[in-house]
């Protein structure tokens, strides 16, 4: 599921570690006791420590692989402009003061403490209630806003102009919104 979320280059980088891995377990398991029936014998120390930076190595390239680019981080960070103002025949008017909607994030669940429905202003109070970082993302119908990545019990607080359409409401965190954090609104 979090292979999803993956870049293309991520997604390489973590199957020519698994590759190299697998291929040594496989060879070491079914060709070398073949031709050499006493392996690992007095070898059997080199054997522990190769077998050990393997999955050392294993386990950095997840690491390495499985987190978010600090681009693909850095090129969310686009907000909208939560309050306008319209100049109708000489006369300035002030757009309606925006919806605030509370919003809470856990593992693997975003909630709404009210839906939008109307097209308007909206604030969305974003808080981590989780044990790992999250952020919010509101995408559709020329929006595209994000809040930064949270740490659990942070919050902060996203404006955007939601305009006749449908949204969607999702952590860009990898693997998150494939795992259910992800919400559809429809605004009329």
């Amino acid at each position: 599921m979090l292979l999803l979320g993956l870049s293309t280059g991520h997604k390489a980088g973590l199957a020519v570690a698994v590759f190299i891995f697998a291929g040594f377990s496989l060879i070491v398991s079914m060709l070398v006791p073949r031709y050499r029936p006493q392996f690992p014998g007095r070898g059997l120390g080199v054997f522990l420590v190769a077998c050990l930076l393997l999955f050392v190595g294993m386990m950095a390239a997840v690491v390495t692989f499985g987190k978010e680019s600090e681009a693909a981080t850095a090129e969310g960070h686009t907000t909208a402009a939560a309050t306008t103002t319209t100049t109708t025949q000489g006369t300035t008017t002030q757009a309606a003061p925006a919806t605030k909607v509370d919003v809470s994030e856990t593992e693997f669940k975003i909630t709404l403490a009210q839906t939008p429905t109307a097209a308007g202003s909206y604030e969305f109070v974003v808080k981590n209630d989780g044990k790992i970082p999250h952020d919010l993302v509101v995408s559709g119908n020329g929006v595209n806003a994000k809040t930064s990545l949270l740490n659990p019990g942070q919050s902060e607080t996203l404006k955007v102009d939601l305009k006749p359409g449908t949204y969607d409401l999702y952590c860009s965190v990898p693997g998150h919104k494939q795992a259910g954090m992800d919400v559809k609104v429809t605004v009329s």
